[in-house]
């Protein structure tokens, strides 16, 4: 698959997942979350880290809030991605408290506010959870098209684990990638199944 039509087959996926997601009921999402997020805690790895790195849900994305405010009440680390657009990168900023600390920022996503803003030493981080449109079961991961979690991701020490979290149809049997596209070291989804995680 040439450059261009691996392009053309990732705004294809784009379009039809970002679809779903929009029209898929409150109710629903709601009930695969809570699976999603009991999955996650149930990880040796994630009972295991102390300092993760969570990504703040836009609207329609598996909303990892609950989780993140659980993991600030037992003394654990918590750092969020933030969006620098004169660099094209993306830092990660440690919080204390979701609801003094985030405020809407580039794309309308929740971010740290300015005053927090300094980069976390990527070193001490244990975990990142990672945000996709798709992803399949080599953890090779779709995004939104900008490249920022690609490079932040090839920018981290070997040490750290990434999760993807996605809904059951965000899941594919192949995703198109080329040389800038990093896979996850596993995806979890409301559906547990042993050949989507640990493989990639």
């Amino acid at each position: 698959m040439n450059g261009i039509s691996i392009e053309v087959e990732k705004s294809k996926i784009r379009e039809t997942v970002l679809n779903q997601l929009k029209i898929q009921p409150l109710s629903e999402r709601s009930r695969k979350n809570e699976k999603i997020l009991n999955q996650i805690s149930q990880l040796n790895s994630f009972q295991k880290s102390k300092v993760i790195m969570f990504y703040v849900a836009m609207n329609e994305e598996v909303d990892t809030v609950p989780l993140l405010k659980k993991v600030l009440q037992e003394n654990r680390t918590v750092t969020v991605p933030f969006v620098d657009k004169k660099n094209s990168s993306l830092l990660s900023v440690q919080i204390l408290d979701p609801q003094k600390d985030l405020a809407p920022g580039s794309y309308g996503i929740l971010e740290p506010k300015e005053h927090l803003i300094k980069p976390f030493d990527l070193k001490r981080l244990d975990l990142v959870l990672v945000p996709g449109i798709a992803f399949d079961r080599k953890g090779r991961r779709l995004g939104r098209g900008k490249g920022y979690y690609d490079r932040f991701l090839k920018s981290l020490p070997p040490h750290v684990e990434t999760i993807g979290l996605a809904y059951d149809f965000q899941l594919m049997e192949t995703i198109p990638v080329n040389d800038l596209d990093i896979a996850v070291s596993r995806v979890i989804s409301n559906i547990p199944s042993p050949s989507l995680e640990g493989e990639g």
